[in-house]
């Protein structure tokens, strides 16, 4: 009887911890709980880990450990197990990154995100920009368009003066030669600069124009084919972290990021945008698309950017003219 009992009290541990997570990585999360990012991207790939890993690896999205700008350093330092940042907000760490940012590439972000990730895994995996840490994925928004408290901007030369939050390197440079003034922040703080009126604008897309609650001192978008420029963005983990995970884990892990990720959240940023812009134009938001002249004016005037990468992409040791081939050939393909 005794050991009948014994049996039956080991069948209960074993059954009561078998759905227990062996490993909980700390996910700092920047951005407000609520913003879509958080709910239709990280905690649905959150879930996508806990199933592919037999719920052995769970994943607790958490408040912000570090300012926005300071993530991958938290990660690497094992601050937080994992989180996502942009690429921008380090502009003097990360340059082969910023292929993907060049002003006048894809409309759609999957599309672009897809090229992203497999021009990063053939170009520039071997200059290991993001070391320290296990990169996850990469990805782009859709593009950025420039987006002003001004109701009177009715093209390209509207936008000289204008003050303008910039994501980071590229869409600094874009600012400067299109005369404006660029400002540097990060996302989250725009609501405070534009309500305040230290800037007039921002480099944004429609979605985060209505994330951020800026609508109400937004009254003009000025829009190019293939936009502006494009935020470039990451998901990385603590290098330790990933180490001590089984390779059955890791493996499982890796299937569900990569261009898998890539291709997941880049949906979910052009459904947003689709919605947010049909938003914007019912309240009034007037939407300002550069005319055939003016885009040829903006090619003429941005030029330089894309051969500038060439060359800080040389400076780490990668062909960046035939990454940026790649990368275009890759576009082509996916959008037929």
């Amino acid at each position: 009887m005794m050991r009948k009992l014994l049996l039956m009290a080991a069948g209960c541990a074993v059954a009561s911890s078998a759905g227990a997570a062996e490993v909980t990585l700390r996910f700092s999360n920047w951005l407000p709980p609520e913003h879509y990012v958080v709910t239709e991207m990280i905690e649905p790939w959150a879930e996508r880990v806990s199933e592919v890993t037999d719920g052995r690896v769970e994943v607790d999205v958490m408040q912000a450990m570090a300012k926005p700008d300071a993530h991958f350093d938290a990660v690497r330092d094992g601050v937080a197990d994992l989180a996502f940042g942009v690429h921008g907000y380090n502009s003097a760490r990360f340059k082969l990154t910023e292929m993907a940012e060049l002003p006048l590439l894809a409309d759609d972000s999957k599309v672009n995100s897809i090229a992203f990730w497999r021009t990063y895994e053939r170009f520039f995996a071997p200059a290991n920009e993001h070391e320290g840490v296990k990169l996850l994925s990469l990805w782009t928004t859709t593009p950025a368009q420039v987006f002003l408290a001004d109701d009177d901007v009715d093209g390209l030369a509207g936008l000289k003066g204008q003050k303008v939050r910039v994501l980071g390197a590229t869409t600094g440079e874009v600012a400067q030669r299109l005369e404006m003034t660029p400002i540097s922040a990060p996302a989250s703080e725009s609501y405070e600069l534009l309500s305040r009126g230290v800037i007039d604008g921002s480099f944004f897309q429609s979605d985060s124009i209505v994330t951020f609650n800026l609508t109400d001192y937004i009254n003009t978008a000025v829009t190019v084919p293939g936009g502006f420029a494009h935020s470039s963005q990451y998901l990385v983990m603590n290098q330790d972290k990933w180490e001590a995970l089984s390779a059955e884990d890791r493996e499982a892990i890796e299937g569900v990021s990569g261009e898998a990720m890539a291709r997941a959240f880049a949906e979910v940023w052009d459904r947003k945008e689709r919605e947010a812009s049909a938003e914007l134009r019912d309240q009034g938001v007037r939407f300002v698309e550069l005319s055939a002249t003016e885009v040829a004016e903006l090619e003429e005037r941005l030029a330089d950017i894309e051969e500038s990468w060439i060359q800080a992409a040389a400076e780490k040791g990668v062909d960046g003219a035939a990454a940026l081939a790649y990368f275009r050939e890759q576009v082509a393909a996916l959008e037929e």
